[in-house]
Formats: C-alpha cells, sequence, structure tokens
C-alpha cells in the first residue's frame, strides 16, 4: 500500500516533469507561440507552476519556506536540464530568462499547494 500511496502522490509530478521534457525536445516550429512580447516567459512560468504545485503537494511540505524552496529547486533543476537539452534541440536555444522564468513560477506553485493545502486541512477540522 505504500507503494500505491506514493504512485498517488508522485505519479502526476512524474507525468507533467516528462512532458515538460518532451515539448523542451520540439523543434520550435512545433510549438508556435503568440508574437507577444515576454509571452514566453509567461508560457515557462505557467508550466513550471503547475511542476513546483505538484512536488509541494507530494512532498507535503510542512512550512511555506519549505514549500518555496522545493518549487524553486524542482524549478530550477528541471529548468537547467530543459534548458541544457534545448541546445541539442534544432531550431531551440537556451536562456537564462526561461531559466529564471521555470524558477519563479515552480516556486508560485509550491507556495500555492501549500496554501491550498493548510486552507483544505483547516476546513476539515
Amino acid at each position: 500500500m505504500v507503494l500505491r500511496g506514493a504512485a498517488w502522490r508522485w505519479g502526476p509530478a512524474l507525468a507533467w516533469a516528462a512532458l515538460i521534457l518532451f515539448l523542451g525536445s520540439r523543434p520550435a516550429a512545433d510549438l508556435p507561440l503568440p508574437a507577444i512580447p515576454g509571452f514566453d516567459k509567461l508560457a515557462h512560468a505557467a508550466v513550471y507552476g503547475v511542476l513546483g504545485f505538484l512536488v509541494v503537494r507530494a512532498v507535503e511540505a510542512a512550512s511555506p519556506w519549505r514549500a518555496l524552496a522545493w518549487g524553486a529547486a524542482i524549478g530550477l533543476s528541471w529548468g537547467f536540464m530543459d534548458e541544457w537539452a534545448q541546445t541539442a534541440t534544432p531550431s531551440r536555444t537556451a536562456e537564462l530568462g526561461d531559466l529564471l522564468a521555470d524558477v519563479a513560477g515552480a516556486a508560485a506553485g509550491g507556495w500555492v499547494a501549500f496554501r491550498t493545502s493548510v486552507a483544505g486541512s483547516r476546513s476539515q477540522v
């Protein structure tokens, strides 16, 4: 049963992380983005926000600082790996701005996961 619980908690985060790597390995032409300045950074923050949320939900962070730390850590590590992998993808480049958006989005998603879990646990008391 412990393994089933771990799969239930970590499955969505791992699936989302795999989707990020898949999308990051696609040529830029396969991922048309609107021609709005900075939209790609917003997209990075949103996608990594979901990842941060799912990871913090899985680790069940006990404080908002741990939630932010977990989110930032996963954003930095997974974002770095994604940016590095893009250097080997035709028509893709690694950008520091993308990595910073990944970290910010994942940290924010982690904070939201913590806040929603605290609110949920308070409403059950």
